[in-house]
């Protein structure tokens, strides 16, 4: 028994309206996909660290700075004065590391504040913008041999 025409016609319609309907199912069934984030939900995140997959909260970039050169000082005791001469070299006459306030800011008492103590007897200035502490963190991770934004990813 052979279809007339009429009813291939009609086949071909509902098998169209199912093969809409089987597509609009499976559409609602995948999971929406990711949006970029808005200006406002970057501003959002909280600023912070991950180093080898440990999150860290932080207050600022200040809080950043201090706590991951206090972490590369706990694993490698040799970290403060060989970052002190990393840190030299970033194209700023006056020095970011040093083993006193004075060291960090000469001649400018009122700065001595905007330092923090990273290792015994050894200073990080904190007058800085994000930037530059970004660039000071990415100098340590250099000289110790680490991948910044793998092993070492920062929140601001």
């Amino acid at each position: 028994m052979q279809p007339d025409s009429r009813q291939l016609v009609t086949l071909k319609s509902q098998l169209a309206v199912l093969s809409r309907t089987i597509s609009k199912l499976q559409r609602e069934l995948e999971p929406p996909a990711p949006r970029p984030p808005s200006a406002r939900a970057a501003h959002s995140i909280a600023p912070g660290y991950r180093l080898y997959g440990q999150d860290f909260a932080a207050r600022n970039g200040n809080d950043i700075l201090a706590s991951v050169l206090r972490h590369f000082a706990e694993l490698e005791p040799e970290f403060p004065e060989r970052f002190c001469e990393a840190a030299r070299r970033l194209g700023r006459s006056r020095r970011y590391v040093g083993r006193s306030p004075q060291e960090v800011y000469p001649n400018k008492p009122k700065l001595w504040a905007s330092t923090v103590e990273f290792a015994p007897d050894w200073y990080v200035g904190t007058n800085e913008n994000n930037e530059t502490k970004l660039k000071l963190l990415r100098s340590a991770c250099r000289m110790l041999g680490l991948r910044f934004g793998a092993d070492l990813q920062v929140r601001m």
